[in-house]
């Protein structure tokens, strides 16, 4: 196996920006939380790009930030260097190929917004992703599962945005000279639903989403996992279909799940959406050779 570093990418728009031109293959990446650790404990967490495992010397540049989402990657006003090393003339680099974290967020931040306004008003089934029993009764009248309490307006407005948007990316990749560039991203393995998130975030994410719909803790999981197949489908389906678009499927990597309940780091997760060092360190030896492959 070869070396594979990461760098920022502002450091290339700094004083001394570093050579590239000694690594055997070069990658530019943009993503969400599984492409940084910024928001995590440092000591506890890595993340999905340092465990790539090479075989030839490979740097990433690195665009992600905590907290991205697909809407924001495609706006320039808030994430300038990605677009400026994609398509830009005179920022612009021909990369061997793009990773793409994305979706993640997205769908955690859909099922974070809350049944009501702050003026008390119901929010609109197209605005969220979740219902809470009464409403479920009331939409799916007859249904057990965890379908249930799943607003369908919801899911399909998310699901419409992330193929638009990845959509729009792709347009944006062919506008300059990475034109063809083949673009890697993945899907998600599903988390188990429990209280432990970060300092700014100590009951998780979809925890705290839950509890606000009222949905009770014995469907919780179901209700998560669903959602995340939902995510994991959608990428596999649609994300091929546009042009030099693959996709790896880390929902299918073998992972130790996180006990139920627990508040601490567990399984192959350091907290309710993110993975422990040995966690995406399996996913890692998985997507390297497949990533190979394909540039």
């Amino acid at each position: 196996m070869d070396t594979l570093t990461v760098i920022p990418a502002d450091t290339l728009f700094g004083a001394n920006p570093p050579d590239l031109g000694g690594y055997g293959r070069r990658l530019l990446a943009e993503g969400d939380s599984w492409f940084t650790i910024g928001a995590l404990n440092p000591f506890r967490s890595s993340n999905l790009l340092l465990n790539l495992k090479v075989t030839q010397s490979t740097v990433v540049i690195n665009c992600a930030y905590p907290g991205d989402t697909l809407v924001q990657m495609v706006d320039h006003v808030h994430d300038p260097h990605f677009d400026r090393l994609l398509r830009y003339p005179n920022f612009a680099s021909r990369w061997e190929g793009i990773l793409l974290s994305a979706g993640g967020n997205d769908l955690i931040a859909a099922a974070q917004q809350r049944p009501r306004h702050r003026d008390g008003h119901a929010a609109a089934w197209d605005e969220r992703l979740l219902l809470t029993p009464a409403e479920a009764a009331q939409v799916h009248p007859g249904v057990t599962g965890p379908e249930r309490y799943l607003s369908e307006p919801g899911w399909q407005r998310l699901a419409g945005y992330l193929v638009s948007n990845l959509t729009e990316l792709v347009q944006r990749r062919d506008q300059g000279m990475n034109r063809g560039v083949p673009l890697l991203l993945h899907t998600y393995s599903a988390p188990v639903v429990r209280p432990c998130g970060v300092l700014t975030a100590p009951q998780g994410w979809l925890w705290p989403a839950f509890e606000a719909f009222g949905i009770p803790v014995v469907d919780r999981q179901a209700v998560s996992d669903r959602l995340f197949e939902r995510l994991r489908r959608l990428w596999l389906d649609s994300a091929p279909t546009l042009p030099q678009v693959q996709v790896f499927d880390s929902a299918a990597v073998p992972l130790t799940p996180a006990q139920p309940g627990s508040t601490q780091p567990s399984g192959d997760w350091v907290n309710e959406i993110h993975l422990t060092r040995a966690g995406y360190a399996k996913l890692g030896r998985a997507m390297g050779p497949w990533m190979e492959a394909r540039l």
